[in-house]
């Protein structure tokens, strides 16, 4: 099995384009990947155990976009890791 790394994978895609804004890059390995996915993961949380206490209600508007950008990012980053464990399975083909 060769070394498994990210696969390119795309998220937050622009409204009304077929276009993402940003997009995990190849070639991280996983350790790496998968470590900035738990503190996106563990960020997103805080935000959203805070988000209904906020003292005013933009604020807990914005800490709950933020949580779903910080979840989406991770999704994305597990993704990239999965598709690239996938591949070095295959031996580096997918």
């Amino acid at each position: 099995m060769t070394q498994a790394t990210t696969k390119t994978t795309p998220f937050s895609p622009c409204d009304h384009v077929d276009h993402h804004l940003f997009a995990v890059q190849p070639d991280i390995p996983l350790l790496d990947a998968l470590e900035h996915a738990s503190v996106y993961l563990s960020c997103a949380e805080a935000l959203a155990h805070q988000a209904p206490t906020a003292t005013r209600p933009e604020h807990g508007a914005s800490m709950r976009w933020a949580s779903q950008q910080m979840l989406g990012t991770a999704r994305s980053i597990v993704q990239a890791s999965i598709g690239g464990l996938h591949a070095a399975e295959a031996g580096g083909e997918a």
